[in-house]
């Protein structure tokens, strides 16, 4: 096995060794006995009747040291041929399903340093229960068609089986024992027989019985009365309830949605057949074989038929004419009755090529599809059959998702581009068209660590784990990372002017491929002819020198026509630049000199502005009327000349008393001095005041002396 196509190094571990030594006992169809869950990869054993786990997180390191690998011993193996592989989202159960039959296995706890089951021993004993083991075989004619675990379990340990009766059993797998808590009947159960050997029932035969479902994004309705008695809830206070209807799929191509609550005994509600528009002859299909539902908004439901085609659907509410048309279940009593409320719209359709087809022959190969939801986005998709993988991308997803998440009302007003159609490549192809040795794929299963890789086992015994293929990415929208001009202006790139369309885009449209080649793994014991070889080399190299050489080549030519584009553009504007300097220049010495001839302006300006201030000052001088202003000045001066005249008179009488104390202290004394008059204590104290409040009131009087002259400028 070459590295390429092994990037993990899984050929060549002690696990797989030991899974080939038993392929030769699997049925030769296409199946799933591997899945992987976290960093664990789980592989049923057909022969040893075991589940062989390895932890692929350091798998090539595990190789190198020799580590080992874990075997999970069923304490009661499945007595029936296990097909399909299903560990729950919690790591804690694994469901084992084939035609006649489906069990539960219980797995133990991991603990210790790599996070082994049951610290790391060899050989781990673990619970095993069938489901429903006398049922079966009781009824030879009633198969297994499906097992999913259903998303709304609290304990993610609800089993749900469709059987080839036209019913969902539903299994509660937590605790000591399996119990069946309901059956859901989809339609009537097929009676009768078109002959003895083998017998295959009526409605088998004419495809009116279920073969896939899957669940829907979970919706809220309001409770019943029953749930609300259970929970508790008052009644009428509005209380609602998380629900995951189911669509189912039919052979003959028809699509009913199932409504059922696991809280209460009440019989499901069988909305269907759903309509698909635009209407089809033929029912788009009539040997449909697997239903996948992405997890989008609006829900897009993949149906696949057994001839290769794929439908990609979008799940809408229905019209009022859709509203008023009954199911069937109706004329059941069995059942409840309720009119559709949704509907399919076809958005496209995908062919797939189902094996190498050599020299311009018909691909008549016919063969069940499996397909497998992807881990990390919803808009890619696998598809496992008999001759190959194919991955699909949908690019058209994250448009509706805007479109519907949008709140501009120019968005809404268009509707999304349907033109981005689904991209199919052939991944790995185990048979070309005139190979009659099947080769189918055994299991499928995607690994996250440290990017997501696929995991693929064939019926050669060969693993392959590759990276996905190139993930579309989506076109780049005008957010707020790009430059938005101001309004009223644009500006338009020279380069856009004459490549009106973006150089990314046409170069992803240059390399879009028509066709894809796979990575051949054909089946060893096929033992293709000269001729078939020559044919199949021929096919692959002119795929590589059509869709890969030729394509790479064109991408060059544009690239070089791009470049010229670019150079040319460069000379133009280098000598747009040279100019635009030279103009600068001119500009700067223009500039230079009306800012000189600017300040000479301004000062003559300013010059000019003094010289009327002073002339309309003078103006306002000689005018003969008195203006309100000096009427008021006036006024106040008057008032002043007032206040003056009776200053000068207060004053006059100050200085009239200041005389006449200094006679009368003169003649004191002079009389003091004729005669020695002695003063107490107090009459001296009484004088010293008196003369401190004469002096105070003559240096007051003085104080308001000046204030005037202050004021009257005198």
């Amino acid at each position: 096995m070459g590295v390429g196509t092994d990037n993990l190094g899984l050929t060549n571990h002690r696990i797989f060794e030991i899974l080939r030594d038993g392929l030769g006992s699997i049925n030769t169809k296409t199946q799933n006995i591997i899945d992987c869950k976290g960093d664990v990869l789980y592989l049923w054993n057909p022969v040893e009747q075991n589940v062989l786990i390895l932890n692929i997180k350091n798998v090539k390191e595990q190789n190198a040291g020799g580590t080992k690998y874990q075997t999970l011993l069923p304490s009661d193996p499945p007595s029936f041929a296990v097909e399909a592989l299903r560990v729950n989202e919690t790591g804690t159960q694994l469901a084992l399903s084939g035609p006649r039959g489906a069990a539960v296995l219980e797995l133990p706890r991991r603990w210790g340093p790599a996070g082994a089951f049951f610290g790391g021993k060899d050989v781990v004993p673990c619970r095993c229960r069938t489901l429903d083991e006398r049922f079966f075989v009781c009824n030879p004619y009633v198969g297994v068609m499906r097992t999913r675990w259903h998303p709304g379990s609290e304990t993610d340990s609800t089993l749900v089986v469709l059987t080839s009766e036209n019913t969902l059993r539903v299994y509660e797998t937590l605790g000591g024992a399996v119990s069946l808590q309901r059956v859901w009947a989809l339609g009537p159960t097929p009676h009768g027989s078109l002959s003895s050997a083998p017998r295959v029932p009526f409605l088998v035969g004419l495809g009116d019985t279920a073969v896939d479902f899957d669940f829907t994004p979970a919706e809220l309705v309001p409770l019943t009365p029953q749930e609300e008695r259970a929970e508790g809830s008052i009644a009428g206070s509005n209380s609602t309830a998380i629900q995951w209807p189911m669509l189912v799929l039919h052979g003959n191509g028809d699509v009913s949605k199932v409504v059922g609550s696991l809280k209460d005994d009440s019989a499901c509600v069988v909305q269907g057949p759903l309509s698909m528009y635009p209407p089809a002859e033929d029912n788009y299909g009539a040997d449909a074989c697997s239903l996948l539902v992405l997890a989008t908004v609006p829900p897009v439901v993949v149906i696949a038929s057994c001839d290769g085609t794929l439908y990609h659907c979008a799940l809408l509410p229905a019209g009022d004419d859709e509203r008023g048309r009954k199911s069937w279940s109706q004329f059941d009593s069995r059942f409840s009755s309720q009119s559709p409320t949704v509907a399919l719209y076809v958005l496209e359709c995908v062919e797939l090529e189902l094996g190498l087809t050599l020299d311009d022959e018909v691909n008549s190969l016919t063969c069940p599809i499996h397909l497998h939801r992807h881990p990390v986005t919803n808009d890619r998709y696998l598809c496992s059959h008999d001759a190959g993988v194919h991955s699909v991308a949908l690019p058209l997803i994250p448009y509706l998702e805007h479109f519907v998440n949008t709140d501009d009302a120019f968005t809404l007003l268009e509707t999304p581009s349907t033109s981005l159609a689904s991209v199919a490549e052939y991944v790995v192809c185990t048979r070309t068209s005139t190979t009659e040795t099947p080769a189918p794929v055994l299991g499928l299963a995607f690994s996250q660590n440290p990017t997501v890789v696929v995991v693929m086992l064939l019926g050669s015994g060969e693993v392959l784990s590759l990276p996905l293929p190139t993930v579309i990415l989506p076109e780049l929208s005008s957010g707020s990372n790009q430059y938005q001009p101001p309004p009223g202006i644009e500006f338009t790139s020279p380069l856009k002017q004459i490549l009106k369309e973006p150089f990314d885009t046409r170069i992803k449209n240059v390399l879009k491929r028509n066709s894809t080649q796979p990575i051949l793994k054909l089946s060893s014991g096929g033992n293709p002819t000269p001729r078939e070889t020559l044919e199949l080399v021929a096919r692959t190299t002119k795929t590589f020198r059509e869709e890969y050489l030729l394509k790479h080549k064109q991408v060059r030519e544009e690239i070089e026509r791009r470049v010229r584009i670019l150079k040319a553009l460069k000379e133009h504007q280098v000598r747009e630049v040279q100019a635009l300097e030279a103009e600068k220049a001119t500009l700067q010495q223009t500039a230079e000199k009306l800012a000189e001839k600017y300040e000479d302006a301004k000062d003559k300006q300013e010059e000019l502005s003094k010289r009327a201030e002073q002339v309309l000052r003078i103006m306002v001088q000689k005018q003969p009327v008195v203006s309100t202003a000096e009427k008021k000045l006036a006024k106040d001066l008057e008032e002043i000349k007032e206040r003056l005249e009776q200053f000068k008179k207060g004053l006059a009488q100050v200085q009239a008393k200041q005389n006449y104390h200094k006679e009368q202290v003169n003649e004191w004394q002079a009389q003091q001095r004729k005669r020695d008059v002695y003063l107490n204590q107090t009459r001296a104290s009484t004088i010293r005041s008196t003369l401190v409040k004469v002096t105070e009131e003559i240096a007051e009087l003085v104080r308001c002396v000046h204030s005037v002259k202050e004021d009257l400028k005198m």
